[in-house]
């Protein structure tokens, strides 16, 4: 019984060991010695082909000048640029800006909706109306560094890529809140992204904020798939795509600083992230090597580390009833459960203490992956699309 405990305490925390420190180093060395760099060739290429940028929109005044501007100042031919936006019924002032833009850009095209339709219908709606043959999908607060255009393009045509991971960069004008911990976590999934492109030609699921893809290997989301550009970069890799991070693609966006609503945004993508997870379960066979051994270590392990973390407790408490020394582990994992909690009073306060910040809003991010399994469990019909508040 005792070593029956003893297993099951080692296999519990060497779940977010395995995705939090070992895969990151096992890339690393992995590809130590494959390194691109392709700066030079990325300036001659001029080849161009026309390209459609999309997003969706919904109340987007904040934001959407700079989206605009950011695309317009692109070093891309802007007689090969095609730029389609659907408003999802906005009721502020983004279609009035949108249209001033349209105004001195016939180039960029507005889509009106009276009604919601949901970010998904509006992305597949405008991806019918598309008649190029590469496509941008990215987001409204997403901001173009002057060449993410031309080297997703590029990636794209000279890569012999079928989707293309953009490089974004997260930033927070504020700097308070939880913004340092969601940068770090942000530029440690860029690097993880990186290498999986280095070392397998393929990357375990593009951010939506901005990618490329080639129109015939865009897949329509069905309805209720809230997590769209993970189940699209999956499907990409079902059919034999290549997925290729592009670290030249820089672009930029803003985080929550708002330890509560980034909660909750967890929470919708956890459960988005758990129904991808039963539609392509097959994916990760086999998982020894391959996409396998990447889609299990990079994401489905991170996803059951809520689980290893409650086993691992269960478990220090059963053993402490022959170990003594287990029930002061037992007493510590309590303590730590203190840690959201006092990340959030130490937001409101604005009081930083980097150890205490890190490791409950660890704590914090793995309660709403837990809220998101079982919102997931009881069939949440949930699958409105809200934008989070921009921290522009």
């Amino acid at each position: 019984m005792l070593l029956s405990l003893y297993i099951i305490l080692v296999i519990s925390i060497a779940v977010p060991l395995l995705s939090y420190v070992w895969f990151p180093l096992f890339l690393k060395l992995k590809t130590a010695s494959k390194k691109e760099h392709i700066s030079s060739d990325l300036a001659a290429y001029n080849a161009c082909p026309p390209v459609t940028i999309i997003f969706s929109a919904f109340n987007e005044a904040a934001v959407i000048e700079r989206k605009l501007q950011s695309i317009i100042d692109s070093d891309y031919p802007k007689e090969k640029l095609r730029v389609l936006i659907g408003s999802d019924a906005s009721t502020d002032t983004t279609c009035t800006i949108i249209e001033r833009f349209t105004e001195s850009y016939p180039w960029i095209t507005l889509y009106k909706n009276t009604q919601r339709q949901g970010k998904l219908n509006v992305i597949n709606d405008l991806v019918d109306k598309a008649t190029t043959d590469l496509l941008i999908l990215t987001d409204a607060n997403v901001f173009f560094e002057p060449q993410t255009v031309k080297a997703l393009v590029y990636y794209l045509t000279e890569r012999k890529a079928q989707q293309v991971c953009a490089n974004i960069f997260k930033f927070s004008p504020k700097n308070a809140g939880i913004s340092g911990q969601e940068i770090f976590y942000m530029n440690m999934e860029n690097r993880i992204k990186y290498e999986e492109s280095l070392a397998y030609g393929f990357v375990v699921g593009v951010e939506g904020g901005c990618y490329g893809i080639r129109k015939d290997w865009f897949t329509k989301v069905p309805e209720g798939f809230l997590m769209d550009d993970f189940f699209i970069t999956l499907s990409v890799v079902e059919r034999g795509g290549k997925v290729l991070f592009a670290p030249e693609a820089v672009c930029y966006e803003d985080v929550n600083d708002e330890p509560l609503i980034e909660y909750k945004r967890k929470i919708r993508i956890s459960l988005g992230n758990y129904r991808n997870l039963a539609y392509y379960k097959h994916l990760l066979f086999p998982f020894w090597k391959g996409f396998g051994l990447a889609f299990l270590m990079h994401k489905v392990l991170r996803w059951f580390t809520p689980f290893a973390l409650i086993i691992s407790f269960l478990c220090c408490l059963a053993i402490s009833f022959y170990v003594p020394v287990f029930g002061w582990l037992c007493l510590l994992y309590s303590l730590l459960l203190i840690l959201p909690l006092l990340t959030i009073i130490l937001n409101k306060a604005s009081i930083r203490l980097p150890v205490v910040n890190f490791a409950g809003h660890f704590l914090l991010m793995n309660f709403a992956l837990l809220q998101g399994f079982f919102k997931y469990i009881f069939d949440s019909g949930e699958s409105a699309w809200e934008p989070p508040k921009r921290n522009v």
